[in-house]
């Protein structure tokens, strides 16, 4: 009894000693979960047969919100399987921790300091003050804008027939396409398997899945916003939205439509030749939009030029909102990075955007983001570069794996054919690129305080 005591506190040091710790465990043992269940026949087509090692691929890819698979959903699910994989997307998108915390606020468990640092860490917020208000009214926005979407497209699939769907079919892609919208998560289980090509020539599909896409994409602070601002209107009285949810919104909008501008001068010539204005318009619009966290798209990818794919590459990497359903490096990062070397180029003393300075602590923090994330996706790209050699080139290799990073999805085919190796690496940068950089690095950390620390004499250095 005594040595499984000993164990169990030993255990649960290593893994929930810390918030960072907890997070990770929580979403490993859910991963675990989600593998397990999508690996049982029930949930496999007959006559198919997963391989262990792609269904914890397809879980860390659903639980991560990114899309990238090494088989066709389609083919490969069951209705149990699609359901399963319904659920681990939702919950993947949504955040565990934030999911867990509005069960408490239903149930009406009292929520103690440690979870509010839970849940604070998880959704990356500054503090744990008013954290269980934040959650509730986001979670209260994303379930009002997932139902609209899935009455809407349940109807349109019945009635329009895009593709041949009773109302059990149409009422299921739904849902399916509802989870992974607002996820970003680019997973699909509709006819043909290239995602939203079954809808060309069906704008309203694409136009819906854009707005839950970037609904998704903005993050939980200023959706938890908009429900307090739509309270207050009814109750006749004025609310306030931050500067942060302003500067989360703008951003994301602006990194859109900057990114189609960019994406139809490159493509214009290529890819989108000899198309109608309508057709390239909802392309533009629809890929760009996909682009930082999503994954699904209308047109071939693989058409693109290599320029094209180098800059989504780079779209990718960024990724969505910091506390959104999304991965990558997040807006505020690449947006501090930018501002912080503007600074520094202008020897300027603080960094500061429209009147308002930043610390030092979040700006520091994003050039150890962004330096930290560099080198994992260029070491991951080597590496499967070394493990499969001469078959894909630097570019397609650092293509999927900044999809990976970014947990967005979109593909130019390698996953099916790369090695387990090759996997494994995909699935590290999957989860990294969700729970963060920051909270990976986190993880590290105990609660031992450092007594009696050294101060060393310092030294200039030459640097550049």
């Amino acid at each position: 009894m005594k040595l499984y005591k000993k164990i169990h506190k030993k255990l649960k040091n290593i893994f929930f000693q810390t918030p960072a710790r907890t997070i990770f465990s929580i979403y490993l043992i859910t991963t675990l979960i989600g593998a397990f269940l999508l690996w049982l026949p029930i949930s496999l087509n007959p006559g198919v047969k997963l391989p262990f090692i792609d269904a914890i691929f397809i879980a860390v890819s659903q639980i991560s919100s990114t899309g990238l698979s090494p088989v066709s959903q389609r083919d490969t699910f069951s209705l149990f399987g699609g359901i399963i994989s319904i659920i681990i997307i939702q919950v993947g998108g949504l955040g565990i921790v934030l999911l867990v915390a509005s069960y408490w606020v239903i149930i009406g468990k009292k929520i103690g300091m440690k979870e509010r640092s839970i849940i604070a860490a998880e959704q990356n917020q500054f503090s744990v003050k008013g954290i269980i208000k934040l959650i509730t009214n986001a979670a209260i926005a994303i379930f009002i804008f997932q139902g609209i979407y899935i009455v809407m497209m349940t109807l349109y699939i019945y009635i329009a027939q895009p593709f041949e769907a009773d109302i059990g079919e149409s009422l299921f892609q739904a849902f399916y396409l509802a989870a992974a919208g607002f996820a970003n998560a680019g997973f699909d289980f509709l006819p043909g398997n290239q995602s939203f090509m079954v809808f060309q020539g069906h704008a309203f599909p694409q136009i819906i899945t854009m707005i839950i896409i970037f609904i998704g994409g903005v993050g939980f602070w200023p959706l938890a916003e908009f429900t307090l601002y739509i309270k207050a209107r009814f109750k006749g009285k004025r609310y306030k939205i931050s500067f942060i949810s302003k500067l989360l919104t703008i951003s994301h909008l602006m990194f859109w439509m900057i990114s189609a501008v960019i994406y139809f001068v490159m493509e214009y010539e290529n890819s989108m030749k000899g198309q109608p204005v309508g057709d390239i318009l909802l392309n533009v619009f629809f890929m760009t939009n996909n682009a930082r966290s999503a994954g699904f798209y209308n047109t071939p990818v693989t058409e693109w030029a290599e320029a094209t794919r180098l800059f989504f590459s780079f779209l990718m990497f960024i990724g969505a909102a910091p506390n959104s359903s999304g991965g990558g490096i997040r807006m505020t990062t690449f947006f501090l990075l930018s501002a912080g070397l503007i600074s520094f180029g202008r020897h300027r003393k603080q960094v500061f955007f429209a009147g308002r300075a930043f610390k030092d602590a979040p700006v520091r923090k994003s050039y150890i983001v962004f330096a930290l994330a560099v080198g994992l996706v260029m070491i991951s790209t080597l590496f499967i570069s070394i493990i499969e050699p001469n078959r894909w080139t630097i570019m397609e290799i650092g293509f999927e794996v900044s999809s990976a990073f970014g947990t967005v999805g979109l593909s130019l085919g390698l996953i099916p054919y790369i090695s387990v190796w090759s996997k494994a690496i995909i699935i590290v940068n999957m989860f990294v690129g969700r729970i963060g950089i920051l909270t990976a690095i986190a993880m590290l950390e105990d609660k031992k305080e450092t007594t009696n620390v050294v101060t060393y004499a310092e030294m200039d250095m030459l640097v550049g």
